[in-house]
C-alpha cells in the first residue's frame, strides 16, 4: 500500500553517566553505581585449543592486561544524561528473535509503531524520536553496531531485520550525547556484539511454532593462542499472522581477533539475505471483517547486507590510548508495491484522468475495470569510512581528567531507480500488472534514475574532570559537516546538492549525594542534515510517490535540537538497608529516576499531498518533546526482575499548515485539504504512556520461569495533528516463558506470546474511502494490527 512509502514520523533523549577513578590507569564505567562497561576487560588468558571455557564464558587467568576494544569510537563515560543498558544474557532471556522485540519488552521508552504491519520491518520509537526502516520516515535516532554508523546512506533508515541479535553482547541506549553526530537528536543506539574473547563455546538452538515459524541460531566461540574466533547465524521462516506477510531470513556475524601486549585488533564481517511480505495499514472497515486483511498487494521487500570492518585499540604509555576503526557497507534493496493509482477511467472515453485534471493515459480496458499501479523501486548503497580516537586518563594540577578526541569520516554513495506499471485491482485487492510503464511529465509520474553522493565529517572532544571525589563535570563539542549531491541520470531535474554544517555543544554535572546516590543535569545540542531522499521530494507544488519518484525542490533546513537532562540514580544493595529482609531480598536493586525536555527547530516531516498517493518533505517549525522516565531493575542469583514507566509529551511549538486531504475533518477544520496545525497539539503516533514490567524467576537449579507485560497508551493517528478524531486504543501485552535443563548440555523451553491475545493497534492513518471503485467504505480510518496470541517450542543445545 502506497502509504507504507509516505510515513512521516517526527523524528525520537538524554546519555551516559560514569565514575572515573583516579587511582585507576583506565576507570570502570557506571550507570547509577551499576557498571556499564570497562574499558579494559579482565586479564584474558589465551586458552589452549584443547581447553574450551563453558559456553558464553571468558576463561580468566594471568595474562598480562591489554585494552580491550571499546563499544563505540565515540567513548561512553562521563557525559551526564540518562543511560540504558540490557546485557547479552538478559537480552536473551525473552528469546525474541530480533533485536527490537526485546526493546519493547525491557527498555525504558521504547515502543514501536507498526507500519508496515509485521514483526521484521518495526519502527522503533524512543520518547517521540525514531529509528525506522520505512522509506520516507525522518529520522532521529542514530544507531551504531560495534562503532559503525549503520543508518543507511538513503534516507537514514535503519533496517533492523539485518543485525544477528544473537551475537549482541551488550546494548545502551544514550541520550543527549552529540559525540555520536548526525541523527542523534533523540538519542544513540550502540551494539557490542561478541568476539571470541568475550564468548566462547558453542551453542545451537532450534524453535518452531504458531504460523509456521521455525528458526534456528547457531554461535561458536574459541581462544586459540593470541587469537580467537567467534561467528554467529540466524535463519528464520514465518508465514505471516497478515495476508502476504511471510518472511524468510537469514543473517551471519564474524569476527576474528588478534590481542598482544599492548593492542588488540578486530575484523568482522556481517552479511544478510532477507525477503518478506509488508502488510501496512489496512482500512478499519476491512479488519472488522478479517484482522488479517491487507489493502492492497504485493507488497514485497528484498534486503541483502555485506559489512565489512577492522578496528584495533593500542595502549601507547600508561596514559595514551589509541583507537582506529575503517570500513565498508554494501546495501541493497528491491521494493515492489501494489497501489491504487490517481488515474481514473470512464466509459467511452479516450483517455484516463488524473487527480491532477491530466488524460494521457489510454484507456486500455474502457473504463470496465478499477486501475490500479505496481510501484518498484531499487536502491543500491555503498558507505566507506573510517573513525581515529585518541583518549588521555592522568592527573593535571592534582585533579584527575579524562580527554578523548577524534575525528570520523564516512563517504556514501546510492544509485536509486524507480518505475511505475499500470494494473488492475482484482477482487481480492492484488494489482496484476499489464506492462504499461507510466511515463508522464504532466502528472509528475515518470521513471527515476538518480544518483546521490554523502559525505560526512565529523571532529569531537569530550573532557571530564574530577573536581573532587564526589563533584565531576563534563564538557564537549561536535563539528559536523554534511555533504549532499543530487545527480539525475535522465536528464538535469534533480540535479543539486547541499552543505550542513553545525557545532554541538554538550556540559554536564554529576554529583554524589550519597555513596550509592548520585544526581546528574546536563545541556546538549545535536543536528540532522537532510537526506538525499528527503532534498529530492520538498515540493508542495510536485509532490513524489514517496520514495519512488522524486523531483527539483527547494532547499530544506537542517533540523537543530537542544536537550536538557536531570535526574538521580542509585545503586542498593538491599540487604544493607533492610537487614531483617535480608534473607528475603538477598540482591541489588538498580533505579533510575530523571526529566528531560528536547526542542527541535525546523523539525522534518513527510506530508501527504492533495494529489492520490503522493507527498512531500516540509520543514515544520519548533516541536517539543518532554517528560519522566523512570526505571527500576533487581537482581539475585535467582531472580531478574525489572520495572520502568516514561511519561512522554510531544507537541507542536509552532503554527504552522500541514497536508492531510483524507483527514474528514479539513472540511470544517482546514481548507483545501490542508489543516491549520497551532502550538500545544499532540505529535501523531507518540504514545503518552509507557510501562514495562517483567521478572526471570529460577525455581529450581534447572526450572526457570519467566513472564513480561507492556502497556502502550494510544496515539492519535497520522494524518490528525489537530487531534480532533480520537486516539487508537490502548493496549497491554502480556507474555510467558519457561524452560527446564534436561542435561549439561540440553535445554528445552516454551514460549506463550500475547498470552491474552491482545491484537494491539499501534499506528493508524486516512486514506480515500473512493481509492476502489468496486468498493465501498465508510470508516476513512486505517490501521494496523498486532500479532494474535503465539505458541513456540524450542531446543537448546551448549558446549
Amino acid at each position: 500500500m502506497r502509504y507504507v512509502k509516505q510515513v512521516s514520523l517526527i523524528a525520537l533523549c538524554a546519555s551516559l553517566a560514569t565514575t572515573a577513578r583516579a587511582q585507576q590507569a583506565l576507570p570502570t564505567i557506571e550507570v547509577g553505581g551499576a557498571p556499564l562497561r570497562s574499558t579494559a576487560r579482565p586479564p584474558v588468558q589465551t586458552t589452549p585449543s584443547t581447553q574450551r571455557a563453558p559456553a558464553g564464558r571468558a576463561s580468566v587467568t594471568s595474562a598480562p592486561a591489554t585494552p580491550a576494544l571499546p563499544a563505540s569510537p565515540i567513548v561512553r563515560y562521563a557525559v551526564p544524561a540518562a543511560t540504558y543498558t540490557i546485557t547479552g544474557n538478559e537480552l536473551q532471556n525473552t528469546r525474541a528473535f530480533n533485536l527490537p522485540e526485546n526493546l519493547v519488552r525491557q527498555a525504558p521508552g521504547v515502543t514501536v509503531n507498526d507500519v508496515a504491519g509485521g514483526p521484521f520491518l518495526p519502527e522503533i520509537d524512543f520518547r517521540g524520536f525514531v529509528a525506522s526502516p520505512i522509506a520516507g520516515t525522518p529520522q532521529g535516532l542514530a544507531v551504531y553496531q560495534n562503532g559503525i554508523r549503520i543508518n543507511e546512506a538513503w534516507g537514514d533508515n535503519v533496517y533492523w531485520d539485518m543485525i544477528p541479535s544473537v551475537a549482541i553482547d551488550r546494548f545502551t541506549l544514550v541520550t543527549g550525547n552529540p559525540l555520536f553526530g548526525l541523527n542523534a537528536i533523540g538519542g544513540a543506539v550502540t551494539l557490542d556484539m561478541k568476539n571470541g574473547f568475550t564468548w566462547q563455546g558453542f551453542e545451537l538452538d532450534g524453535r518452531f511454532g504458531s504460523r509456521g515459524r521455525r528458526q534456528a541460531s547457531m554461535q561458536h566461540g574459541l581462544i586459540s593462542g593470541p587469537f580467537a574466533t567467534y561467528m554467529a547465524m540466524e535463519a528464520l521462516g514465518d508465514d505471516g499472522y497478515r495476508q502476504f506477510s511471510g518472511a524468510h531470513i537469514k543473517r551471519f556475524y564474524g569476527d576474528v581477533g588478534y590481542r598482544g601486549e599492548s593492542g588488540e585488533i578486530h575484523a568482522n564481517v556481517t552479511l544478510a539475505n532477507n525477503k518478506f511480505g509488508v502488510s501496512g495499514p489496512a482500512p478499519v472497515d476491512l479488519t472488522n471483517l478479517d484482522e488479517s486483511a491487507v489493502f492492497t498487494t504485493p507488497q514485497t521487500i528484498k534486503n541483502t547486507l555485506s559489512m565489512f570492518d577492522i578496528n584495533g585499540v593500542f595502549q601507547a604509555t600508561p596514559t595514551w590510548k589509541l583507537f582506529g576503526d575503517m570500513h565498508y557497507r554494501a546495501f541493497d534493496q528491491a521494493r515492489v508495491d501494489g497501489n491504487t493509482t490517481e488515474f481514473e477511467c470512464e466509459v467511452d472515453e479516450s483517455l484516463c484522468e488524473s487527480d491532477a485534471g491530466d488524460t494521457n493515459i489510454p484507456n486500455f480496458f474502457n473504463g470496465q475495470v478499477a486501475l490500479g499501479a505496481i510501484d518498484r523501486t531499487w536502491t543500491r548503497s555503498r558507505t566507506v569510512g573510517g573513525t581515529v580516537q585518541v583518549t588521555n586518563e592522568d592527573l593535571y594540577f592534582g585533579f584527575h581528567n579524562k580527554i578523548t578526541f577524534g575525528v570520523s569520516y564516512d563517504h556514501g554513495w546510492t544509485a536509486f531507480s524507480a518505475n511505475e506499471e499500470l494494473g488492475i485491482i482484482q477482487p481480492n485487492l492484488v494489482v496484476g500488472g499489464f506492462g504499461y510503464i507510466v511515463e508522464e511529465q504532466a502528472t509528475g509520474i515518470s521513471s527515476v534514475s538518480v544518483r546521490a553522493a554523502n559525505d560526512y565529517l565529523g571532529v569531537y572532544a569530550l573532557d571530564s574532570l574530577d573536581l573532587t571525589d564526589d563533584l565531576k563535570v563534563t564538557a564537549g563539542a561536535r563539528f559536523n559537516r554534511a555533504n549532499i549531491a543530487l545527480y539525475d541520470m535522465r536528464g538535469t531535474t534533480l540535479n543539486g546538492n547541499g552543505v550542513f554544517t553545525r557545532i554541538n555543544p554538550v556540559a554536564g554535572l554529576t554529583y554524589k549525594i550519597l555513596p550509592n546516590v548520585s544526581a546528574y543535569a546536563s545541556y546538549s545540542e545535536a543536528n540532522r542534515a537532510p537526506t538525499p531522499l528527503e532534498l529530492g521530494c520538498a515540493d508542495p507544488n510536485r509532490p513524489c510517490l514517496i520514495d519512488n519518484f522524486l523531483v527539483a525542490d527547494p532547499p530544506l533546513k537542517q533540523v537543530e535540537a537542544q536537550t536538557i537532562e536531570a535526574g538521580f540514580r542509585g545503586d542498593i544493595a538491599v540487604p544493607t538497608i533492610l537487614p531483617a529482609y535480608a534473607d528475603a531480598l538477598p540482591g541489588n536493586l538498580n533505579w533510575s529516576l530523571g526529566v528531560f525536555r528536547t526542542y527541535s527547530f525546523n523539525d522534518i516531516l513527510s506530508v501527504p499531498s492533495a494529489i492520490n498517493g503522493r507527498g512531500y518533505f516540509t520543514n515544520a517549525g519548533t516541536t517539543l518533546r518532554q517528560g519522566i522516565e523512570s526505571s527500576f531493575r533487581y537482581t539475585t542469583e535467582r531472580v531478574n526482575a525489572f520495572l520502568n514507566y516514561t511519561h512522554t509529551d510531544a507537541t507542536f511549538r509552532s503554527t504552522i499548515v500541514l497536508g492531510a486531504p483524507d483527514n474528514p475533518l479539513t472540511g470544517t477544520f482546514g481548507t483545501g485539504g490542508s489543516i491549520l496545525v497551532t502550538p500545544g497539539a499532540n505529535l501523531t503516533s507518540v504514545p503518552r504512556h509507557r510501562f514495562k514490567a517483567g521478572i526471570d524467576f529460577a525455581v529450581t537449579p534447572l526450572w526457570k520461569v519467566g513472564a513480561d507485560f507492556q502497556y502502550s497508551s494510544g496515539p492519535y493517528i497520522r494524518g490528525d495533528e489537530i487531534n480532533l478524531a480520537g486516539r487508537l486504543p490502548s493496549y497491554g501485552i502480556l507474555n510467558f516463558r519457561t524452560s527446564y535443563q534436561l542435561g549439561p548440555n540440553i535445554q528445552v523451553y516454551g514460549l506463550l506470546e500475547n498470552v491474552t491475545n491482545t491484537r494491539a493497534r499501534s499506528f493508524g492513518t486516512f486514506f480515500d474511502t473512493n481509492d476502489i471503485s468496486f468498493l465501498a467504505f465508510n470508516n476513512p480510518r486505517m490501521v494496523s494490527i498486532g500479532p494474535p496470541l503465539g505458541v513456540y517450542g524450542g531446543v537448546k543445545i551448549t558446549y
